[in-house]
């Protein structure tokens, strides 16, 4: 008698924390350059604006508005 197979279950949410454990993953652990405190204050602001994309209007201003940018 055969069996029928599980439907897939995703077990993760597609957020930046699950992004980021993949890249590390597949990656290593290897360590970052070296980054001045400006290079990294811009990065992370590029971040937070990319991800401000996916709020409604009035968040994504406030989100905005918040980094003074």
């Amino acid at each position: 008698m055969a069996t029928r197979p599980k439907p897939i279950t995703a077990i993760h949410a597609n957020d930046p924390a699950w992004i980021i454990q993949l890249w590390i993953a597949i990656h290593g652990g290897d360590p970052a350059p070296e980054l001045s405190p400006a290079a990294i204050e811009k990065g992370a602001i590029g971040a937070i604006r990319a991800l401000a994309t996916r709020l409604d209007a009035p968040q994504q201003r406030a989100v905005i508005a918040a980094l003074g940018h």
